[in-house]
């Protein structure tokens, strides 16, 4: 009987990346879209829309791009919902470096750091979120996202048109991630909407809660998070701010680090993990002329420790 030839590993090693080679060179491979339908929309504009001549086309930055899958063959692109933002020129990011360099900075009063929602988000704007356009299960996948896309792209011309790259903050570009909001709205019973007690001015959008506690009926809840980082007359005032200007919301507060009383059992186990479910009942009474609230906080806190 014929024996094989002994290999030896440095031999096995060519043979395996030979047999990789022959294989990428006969199937195809999994190419990155160069466009997306984004930057479709603004490169194309003036051929795809009647009307949209205007629109400015802006420079797109992509952010945290993800590698392409190894194996071709899915129809599954990993940077389809990344970060989408305008780009900013270099001589904006240069300025901005210098004035940081020679600019001392200069701590804020409180009075000044006190903001309200209007002054953030402008209600009732061309700068509320999109909206999805009018659909029905009788139209085609097709007719549905050339919808999506012309209403998008109005939404951006009507933006650029009355305001100033100087006027607006980075807000996201990519319509997909637009697209996902809007379906996980639509399906969803409860949106919880997750912010900062040190400033939840600036995470809470008006034109969000409008559309689905007013349009879509659907409950909001507001979940103050990290209040252990501020005073609870903070919390109070902040709780008592929402409830008075956004009746339909909800508001919880939250925090994963409670303070501990000094000597507890938990406060000497340093390293334990501890998740609280904390359910504060706050009563604050507020005097006109001495603008002083007075509060009576009551605090359940059930912990478990791993």
């Amino acid at each position: 009987m014929h024996r094989k030839k002994p290999f030896s590993h440095k031999q096995k090693k060519e043979q395996l990346k030979q047999k990789r080679d022959k294989k990428n060179e006969t199937e195809p491979q999994v190419v990155a879209p160069s466009q997306t339908r984004l930057q479709r929309a603004f490169e194309n504009i003036s051929e795809n829309s009647s009307g949209m001549e205007d629109v400015p086309v802006v420079d797109v930055l992509k952010v945290n791009e993800q590698p392409l899958p190894q194996r071709p063959g899915r129809n599954y692109n990993p940077n389809r919902y990344r970060l989408h933002i305008e780009q900013e020129s270099k001589e904006v990011v240069e300025e901005r470096k210098h004035l940081a360099r020679t600019v001392p900075i200069e701590p804020l009063s409180e009075t000044v750091l006190e903001v309200a929602v209007e002054d953030v988000y402008k209600p009732g704007s061309v700068l509320d979120l999109p909206r999805r356009p009018p659909w029905d299960y009788h139209m085609s996948k097709a007719q549905v996202e050339m919808n999506e896309e012309a209403a998008f792209r109005q939404y951006l011309k009507n933006i650029y048109t009355l305001h100033s790259n100087d006027e607006l903050s980075f807000f996201e570009l990519n319509l997909e991630t637009w697209r996902q909001l809007w379906r996980v709205l639509e399906i969803s019973d409860v949106i919880l909407l997750i912010t900062d007690v040190r400033h939840p001015v600036l995470h809470f959008s008006p034109a969000l809660y409008k559309y689905v506690a007013e349009e879509l009926k659907k409950h909001v809840v507001l979940v103050l998070n990290k209040i252990d980082l501020v005073p609870p007359e903070v919390v109070v005032a902040w709780r008592h701010y929402f409830l008075s200007k956004f009746p339909e919301l909800d508001v919880i507060c939250f925090t994963s680090y409670p303070k501990l009383e000094e000597g507890s059992e938990a406060a000497k186990e340093g390293g334990a993990s501890v998740h609280t479910c904390t359910h504060m009942h706050i009563h604050a009474h507020t005097h006109a002329h001495t603008h002083r609230t007075h509060m009576h906080i009551h605090m359940h806190t059930q912990m478990h420790t791993h």
